[in-house]
């Protein structure tokens, strides 16, 4: 599954790829400024969601 995320570090709006069945916790950084972000992947009424934070702990 395709979603648009917003990096915390630059703000720039990106595109991540997430296969149907991950749940959890991943490390994956900006394809724009190559900040590691904290992607956290849950199932919400069905659907996947998700939350992208900074993976630096500077949040």
């Amino acid at each position: 599954m395709t979603h648009s995320v917003q990096c915390p570090y630059c703000g720039e709006e990106v595109e991540i790829y997430l296969e149907p069945e991950i749940q959890g916790t991943l490390v994956q950084d900006c394809e724009v400024c190559c900040n590691p972000w904290q992607v956290t992947v849950y199932m919400e009424d069905g659907e996947q969601s998700i939350d992208v934070r900074r993976g630096d702990g500077s949040e």
